[in-house]
């Protein structure tokens, strides 16, 4: 079989064509993509609270969050610190008020989170079903459980759990999801201490939820489930995108 030159020639420019335009569609996947964050970009929650007080009667706050990235900067763990100012407000009507202002560090191994004065590892890469890794490493909270061969080391372990799960929002469906277990100590008796967040790939934290309580141990109430104090907490997305 005798092939025609020139339309050899075609085909391979084709080819190459075709080649170079699927590389340049082809963006690579990072774990970062689990956190992402831009100058300009906001995301809004919808938020419950309920907080517990030995003496008062349970308190119960329902109002939206908002997070705006209004600033970044290289940082000398070799990636960038984004800084969050957070703001509130109670109904549609309101305007969102300055609540106070937070940080992210996405380092190379690690989304590092600073609430306020305390400093959290919400994620360490890479991220696989199972990683668990000590969420208060770079703060004094220590924690309930140990890390390491120092069994009196405290630690607070964070653990991948369920992954690949389908989560909606706003009538979009992703399954490139992750489940963070803060957390998950169920104890009715003493103290009960459930926490953890869902990301999502390429929107960030979609959901969170605490349920931290401490039950009454002395005399008749023990084992009644008699809250002491502690709190609810249910945080969930609502919209986000760029300003």
């Amino acid at each position: 079989m005798i092939f025609n030159s020139k339309y050899l020639s075609f085909c391979v420019l084709v080819l190459l064509v075709w080649a170079c335009a699927d590389d340049g569609d082809h963006i690579p996947k990072k774990d970062s993509d689990y956190f992402p964050m831009e100058v300009g970009g906001y995301f809004i929650y919808d938020v419950k609270e309920t907080q517990y007080a030995p003496i008062d009667e349970p308190k119960e706050l329902i109002y939206q969050l908002k997070l705006s990235v209004t600033d970044s900067f290289k940082n000398t763990a070799g990636g960038i610190t984004y800084v969050i100012q957070r703001s509130t407000k109670k109904n549609i009507e309101n305007n969102f008020e300055y609540l106070d202002t937070w940080s992210v560090r996405i380092e190379p191994s690690q989304v590092v989170v600073n609430e306020g004065s305390i400093t959290f590892i919400k994620l360490a890469f890479p991220l696989s079903k199972g990683r668990k890794w000590n969420g208060n490493a770079l703060n004094s909270l220590g924690g309930v459980e140990s890390c390491g061969d120092d069994l009196n080391f405290s630690c607070d372990v964070y653990e991948i759990g369920d992954t690949g799960f389908q989560y909606k929002l706003n009538g979009d469906t992703s399954n490139e999801t992750i489940e963070v277990v803060l957390n998950d100590n169920p104890d009715l008796i003493v103290k009960h201490d459930v926490r953890k967040e869902i990301y999502v790939r390429n929107i960030g934290l979609v959901y969170k939820e605490s349920s931290i309580l401490e039950y009454c141990t002395v005399g008749t109430c023990i084992g009644q489930q008699q809250i002491k104090k502690g709190f609810l907490y249910e945080q969930t997305l609502t919209s986000y995108g760029k300003e």
